[in-house]
């Protein structure tokens, strides 16, 4: 507005003057010329009038253009006074460091309550450390160059001392007959406030996202992985740049991916609902995962889908184990009113047998068998109560040898039967150990009975035992009809069995016995193979 209204006032100076030119020649012209016609040279009193005449029209034409011109100039200097005045943007003057105007709004953002409270008062002492040096630059710039600055954020002390946050733009102009600044700011306070909490918020979401132990992604209408965050790279075990724009539903297992796509469906119809699945991570691990699928709205309308996975495996392994308790649980039950059952008629049986041991006429030694059986069974009998509630085991050094040879003695018919042929391969180095004889006998007796029954023809079954870092290594091997892969981690649970007169108790028995002395059972399968179970036992 300051150059424009200098630029007029160089407009109106050059056409007063050109027409006073053209005035001044027209009339000097005419009024010669009418001289010399009317042949009035010699009359000075028409020289002086004609002088005088001239003097008075052109005083009286200036004055009127003077008049013009300055009502114009007044207009637009009340003009600007208005828009200055009433401009809600802080407009203020400064002229040799101090405040020489400022209007209502300039005073408001400094928390005057009129512009005379801060006119006079030195710019020092409303501006920021920051600021000062600002407007000094900016100041040294204008003084060579008029244009505006561009606006700059900066901050500003307000009477009461505090700070708040404007956006500043200088330009230079003359004030007074003297040079100046106009500073023109804007209070941006609430917008940067509006902005830092936005970016707060941004932050705590993009935080909640980022450092959720769940796994977080977003797909887009296609169901590609746009962002996950690092729990999904934890769970996946692939790298973000793997998973990015690569489809969601094929990571699924099989059996999930069409489930899930009816998900990732209803999601984009505006549904959320949640589904179990499972995956396999890069390492081939299998996952359990609870997945959900919310709809991403942008503007009224869904842009995506957010996934939100959950980690399930320990949950799942948590179930299993209580439901296979509630079995053991069940199983101690029946064990312990079926050996309650079971002993009274063994008590029975011996007692006759004894009878029978006092006449002469009978083998003793076949006397002798039936009565070590007969205990034997009794102890087996014992060991249900195991199941039901454990008891206090005593444990003896004992020849671990002996035992498995015992036990190959006693199930050599029945492997005769079977038409399969035992062959050990046991160390002679093996020490004693500290075990209950009789439990150990009872889990040699399972397993390896258990390897006889899975030959459907002839067959070997060989028996291993080695001291390998200080513990026993007992293995049996067959080359049964083996365990399929589906069935393996089953194996050991209460009533699953893969015989047809099995009952599922005898391996969970062996582990439950296993357990008691410390040691591990581990179960190597494979279908039409054959299979061998390892026992290992502390020294």
């Amino acid at each position: 507005m300051h150059n424009r209204s200098q630029a007029q006032k160089s407009n109106s100076a050059v056409t007063i003057s050109l027409v006073y030119v053209i005035i001044g020649s027209l009339w000097v012209i005419l009024s010669d010329t009418l001289i010399e016609v009317l042949s009035l040279s010699d009359a000075i009193t028409i020289n002086s009038s004609k002088g005088i005449f001239y003097v008075l029209i052109t005083a009286l034409i200036l004055y009127f253009w003077v008049k013009r011109l300055k009502k114009a100039l007044t207009e637009s200097e009340e003009r600007y006074r208005v828009i200055v005045v009433h401009s809600p943007e802080p407009i203020a003057v400064i002229s040799e460091g101090e405040i020489v105007y400022i209007n209502p709004a300039g005073a408001g953002i400094v928390g005057a309550n009129n512009p005379e409270q801060v006119i006079g008062q030195p710019i020092t002492n409303f501006l920021h450390s920051e600021l000062i040096e600002f407007i000094k630059e900016r100041t040294n710039q204008a003084d060579h160059d008029a244009t505006p600055t561009d606006p700059v954020e900066q901050k500003l002390l307000r009477i009461d001392r505090q700070v708040i946050d404007v956006e500043v733009s200088l330009g230079a102009i003359m004030y007074l007959g003297k040079p100046a600044v106009q500073l023109i700011c804007r209070d941006i306070t609430d917008r940067k406030r509006a902005k830092q909490l936005l970016e707060e918020k941004e932050q705590a979401y993009r935080s909640l996202v980022e450092h959720n132990p769940d796994a977080i992604f977003s797909l887009d209408l296609n169901g590609f992985m746009r962002n996950v965050n690092s729990a999904t790279m934890k769970i996946t075990g692939y790298q973000g740049e793997e998973l990015i724009n690569q489809a969601f539903i094929p990571f699924l297992a099989a059996p999930d991916q069409e489930q899930a796509s009816i998900l990732f469906e209803k999601s984009l119809q505006g549904e959320s609902n949640n589904i179990e699945v499972a995956i396999r991570n890069k390492s081939g691990d299998k996952k359990d995962l609870q997945l959900k699928m919310v709809p991403i709205y942008v503007n009224q309308s869904i842009e995506g889908v957010f996934g939100i996975a959950k980690d399930i495996s320990t949950r799942k392994q948590t179930e299993e184990l209580l439901i296979r308790s509630e079995k053991l649980s069940l199983v101690g039950q029946l064990a312990a009113g079926v050996a309650h059952e079971i002993r009274n008629p063994l008590t029975s049986i011996r007692g006759f047998v004894q009878l029978l041991q006092a006449r002469n006429d009978m083998n003793q030694e076949f006397i002798q068998i039936m009565l070590s059986e007969l205990d034997r069974i009794n102890d087996i009998v014992s060991e249900f109560l195991v199941i039901a509630k454990p008891q206090a085991v005593v444990f003896e050094m004992q020849d671990i040898r002996k035992i498995i040879f015992d036990v190959i003695s006693l199930l050599e018919a029945q492997a005769i039967l079977y038409n399969v042929q035992i062959h050990t391969e046991i160390a002679d180095d093996i020490p004693s150990i500290r075990c209950q004889q009789n439990q150990l006998k009872q889990v040699f007796i399972n397993i390896l009975k258990n390897a006889i029954e899975s030959m459907s023809g002839e067959g070997n079954v060989v028996v291993q035992v080695n001291v390998v870092d200080n513990k026993i290594v007992i293995r049996f091997i067959d080359n049964g009809c083996g365990i399929p892969e589906e069935c393996l981690t089953k194996v050991g649970e209460p009533f699953y069995t893969t015989k047809e007169k099995g009952t599922g108790l005898g391996l969970m028995v062996c582990q439950k016995i296993i357990e008691v002395h410390q040691g591990e059972l581990y179960i190597q399968s494979l279908a039409d193979e054959g299979t061998t179970v390892e026992l290992i036992l502390p020294i």
